[in-house]
């Protein structure tokens, strides 16, 4: 029932296209069926001259006067066969068109939920989530459900429909030779249905091998770089095959399931026509069948059991549709991130870490434990600590990508918990130390984050990012492609123009994650102090390793153990013994022995 309401919620504006359809089909249905009586009318009643019993063809012959009239003109009867013949493929035709456009109806409004829904997921979702799997549920399952609506829909109730009815015209015929007709339906519909639940469970896991593959395939290509770095080519190929092996493995087994049941049934369904033909030849030579009744029984057997042997691939095909909407619903069950809701207030840079601890939802123990400091707006706070000690991840609660797990942040005052996360985002920049470029213009890529902005003020942003030189340097300046990821420029050039976007969106809580990694002191140094240029209009935290980038903040805070361990200004942090002043003589040891290496 859920995924009934699923599949009928895409089906929105082409529902009653849909139900016009199945009217075609039993319109389609009927033409086919007449067909054949039509053959036996002329056949019996109209060549041999047999007794009319068919209350239809009474009054057929009567519109004509008479049989006689009919036998001395049979271009009417061979009309009325080509009349019908002309109405099945205009029936045919506007089922065809109408499953098209319903099948990609329903592919369209499924791909875009399924977009919209990735979109407002929260962050700690798509950290878990394999790309390459997502991305095989949004291709290869939606195009299985679009398939399954382009066409098997609507033969599944012709399949029906065309049984029921060629059923109850033939035991109206001949009921003994109904019966040997129908003898063989009970073995089709079981092979059929147990057919069904064993492919169902086949699908899936071939689906899932499937996104397995895709995942690989997608890692790899992301880290082209790394492996070739590394000379790891011969793994990773080996990697990729076993995913490809299990994959094909699956596969096979499907193609291996289907051959069996093809075959089966076809064996089936070819000895039961045998069965009809024998019988009624036998019926014929008794006198208990006419000519053209053996003519519908023959024709009939083939509408009847071609249809219901269909019937276990429309339902394999089913199953198939059935588990590609249950691993996409997966996604969509899951809640989404609420970012509407809330206040939006004015936010100046005013901030409280108020006793502030965070443990992620799969981890067993705490990230960061009871963290208090306090931020005036315009002011630098620089974040130091070794690796994994929590940098990062006191950014990110700052910006709402995950939750504290106890404690308050304060932002002039407001608890960030009631502030909405779409006006808080906005109003805080984030640069990442691995940014990401989309395939664009250094230009386009600059003005992403504030689409309004002049010209001008692009380049005043890439000039306090240290970056505007670099790019005039380009034989095509600012509309230089930088390709996939930004892959066409280095790592320093990625980040800076990272920067130069954050700073075009004139946010008042600027992060700068680690973000000058990959420039050099000299760049480092000239970035800051153009950022000192900005000094009061926002405030700004730099997560960093180099004491360098955080000498001139106002304020330095040291982590350490999932604490602060220390805090303060640079010239107070050398004052005392500890982390800060045990790295900065490291760093200043390293720089003096590179000068004299000179």
């Amino acid at each position: 029932m859920k995924q009934f309401k699923f599949v009928w919620g895409l089906m929105e504006k082409v529902r009653i296209k849909q139900i016009l359809i199945f009217l075609v089909v039993v319109l389609y249905v009927l033409t086919n069926l007449v067909s054949p009586l039509l053959f036996s009318f002329l056949i019996d009643n109209v060549v041999n001259n047999e007794p009319i019993t068919n209350p239809f063809f009474i009054t057929f012959v009567k519109m004509f006067g008479s049989v006689e009239y009919l036998r001395q003109n049979l271009w009417i009867g061979a009309l009325f066969v080509i009349g019908i013949n002309v109405l099945m493929g205009i029936v045919i035709f506007i089922r065809g068109k109408w499953n098209s456009e319903i099948s990609e109806t329903v592919a369209r409004n499924l791909r875009d939920k399924i977009y919209s829904h990735l979109q407002l997921l929260p962050y700690s979702y798509h950290v878990k989530a394999k790309t390459g799997d997502l991305l095989q549920r949004c291709t290869s399952d939606v195009e299985t459900i679009r398939r399954f609506f382009a066409g098997q829909l609507a033969e599944m109730v012709y399949s029906i429909l065309t049984a029921v009815i060629a059923i109850i015209v033939l035991f109206s015929i001949n009921q003994k030779m109904a019966i040997i007709s129908c003898a063989i339906l009970p073995i089709i519909v079981l092979i059929a249905f147990f057919f069904f639940r064993r492919m169902q469970t086949t699908f899936r896991k071939a689906d899932e091998a499937e996104g397995d593959m895709s995942t690989t395939l997608q890692e790899n290509l992301s880290a082209l770089r790394v492996v070739r770095a590394f000379n790891q080519e011969r793994y990773e190929i080996s990697k990729f095959d076993e995913k490809l092996v299990e994959f094909r493995d699956l596969t096979l087994q499907v193609c291996r399931n289907l051959a069996f049941y093809w075959g089966g049934s076809d064996f089936i369904c070819l000895t039961q026509i045998l069965v009809v033909i024998i019988f009624g030849i036998l019926e014929a030579q008794a006198g208990n069948l006419s000519i053209g009744n053996f003519f519908v029984f023959v024709s009939y057997e083939g509408m009847i059991l071609w249809p219901m042997r269909n019937f276990g691939r429309i339902l394999s095909d089913m199953g198939k549709m059935t588990v590609s909407i249950g691993r996409i619903q997966e996604i969509l069950d899951v809640e989404v991130e609420d970012v509407e809701s809330g206040l939006t207030p004015s936010i100046a840079g005013d901030i409280v870490f108020d006793h502030v601890s965070f443990q992620y939802d799969d981890g067993d123990s705490l990230v960061l434990d009871d963290i208090n400091f306090e931020v005036k707006a315009g002011e630098t706070i620089a974040i130091m600590g070794p690796t994994g000690s929590g940098k990062s991840s006191l950014m990110y609660l700052l910006t709402r990508l995950y939750e504290t797990t106890s404690g308050d942040i304060l932002i002039n005052g407001v608890s960030i918990k009631d502030i909405q996360k779409q006006h808080l985002r906005k109003n805080v920049g984030i640069v990442l130390q691995e940014p990401f470029l989309f395939s664009r213009s250094i230009y386009e890529n600059i003005k992403i984050a504030c689409k309004d902005a002049s010209e001008l003020e692009v380049y005043e942003a890439s000039k306090i990012a240290s970056v505007h030189d670099v790019i005039m340097e380009f034989e095509k300046g600012y509309e230089t492609l930088v390709g996939e990821k930004g892959v066409t420029l280095s790592g320093g050039q990625k980040q800076r123009v990272a920067i130069a976007r954050t700073v075009l969106s004139k946010t008042p809580i600027v992060i700068f994650d680690d973000s000058l990694s990959a420039v050099d002191t000299e760049t480092d140094a000239a970035i800051r102090e153009a950022l000192q240029s900005l000094a009061g209009q926002m405030t700004t935290f730099i997560i960093t390793q180099r004491c360098a980038s955080a000498q001139n903040a106002d304020k330095i805070i040291v982590l350490e153990d999932k604490k602060i361990s220390q805090m303060g200004t640079h010239d107070t942090l050398l004052q005392e013994e500890g982390l800060y002043k045990r790295i900065y003589e490291i760093q200043s040891s390293i720089k003096k022995e590179g000068e004299c290496d000179e």
